[in-house]
């Protein structure tokens, strides 16, 4: 697949886990496609992929479904 960053022939799609909004807005987005190129080491999605996840997000409660999470705090230690 050809990179829209540097036009070389070294691009794949990862599957990716992303999260937006926070507390009762939260969603999490699993599967999301992105095009990363190993040879510019960019990364990015379509305009498609952009349009799906917009869709998710403005429809969070029916597109999605409730799962159990665990969700840790980062505590910086004192200096």
């Amino acid at each position: 697949m050809n990179c829209q960053i540097c036009g070389k022939k070294t691009a794949s799609i990862k599957k990716v886990t992303k999260s937006f909004g926070r507390g009762h807005s939260l969603v999490v987005i699993e599967d999301i496609p992105v095009v990363s190129c190993s040879s510019c080491h960019e990364s990015y999605i379509t305009a498609d992929t952009a349009r799906e996840i917009d869709r998710i997000r403005k429809n969070r409660v029916t597109a999605g479904k409730a799962k159990r999470v665990l969700v840790a705090s980062f505590k910086e230690s004192a200096a």
